[in-house]
C-alpha cells in the first residue's frame, strides 16, 4: 500500500502526531483481527480506510481507491511508553482533507472498539479465572 502512495503526488506533506489511544487501538486490531484491514467509514460516504503496519490510508472508493489522506512513517520506536503519542508523516491528497480528520479517527475508533469486543466475546480465550479454580479445590 505504501509503495502506491509514493506514485501519487501529495497536496501537502507534514509531520503529525497520532494520539496513543488511536495508535494502540489500530495496532491491537491489526494483531488480533486481521492485517491489513479495510473499514468503511459510515460518517463519510464513499470513504474507506486501509490499515496496515506501515500506513493508514483513507481512500475514496468510488474513483478506484484514490487516497484522500494518509499517515505513514510511524516513529513508534522512539516513544518510551504506550501512553505517549506517535509521530508520523501525514500526507494530504485533497485540499480539504484536513476537514475530515476528526471524523476519520472517530469512525475508526468506534468500529475497532466494536469488532475487538465481538472478538473477545466469541474468541476461545487463553486466560482462565484463577479464582474459579481455587473455589473448586
Amino acid at each position: 500500500m505504501r509503495s502506491r502512495l509514493q506514485d501519487i503526488p501529495a497536496f501537502q506533506v507534514s509531520l503529525a502526531v497520532v494520539e496513543a489511544e488511536h495508535y494502540n487501538r489500530v495496532r491491537l486490531a491489526l494483531s488480533r483481527l486481521q492485517s491489513p484491514l479495510r473499514l468503511c467509514l459510515p460518517s463519510l460516504r464513499g470513504l474507506d480506510i486501509l490499515l496496515d503496519d506501515e500506513a493508514w490510508v483513507c481512500v475514496d472508493r468510488t474513483p478506484e481507491d484514490l487516497p484522500v489522506v494518509a499517515w505513514t512513517a510511524f516513529a513508534n520506536t522512539t516513544r518510551a511508553g504506550l501512553h505517549q503519542p506517535v509521530r508520523c508523516q501525514q500526507r494530504f491528497f485533497h485540499a480539504h482533507a484536513g476537514m475530515i480528520l476528526n471524523t476519520v479517527f472517530a469512525d475508526v475508533e468506534a468500529i475497532l472498539t466494536e469488532r475487538l469486543a465481538e472478538q473477545d466475546h466469541h474468541g476461545p480465550g487463553d486466560v482462565s479465572d484463577i479464582r474459579n479454580r481455587a473455589d473448586k479445590s
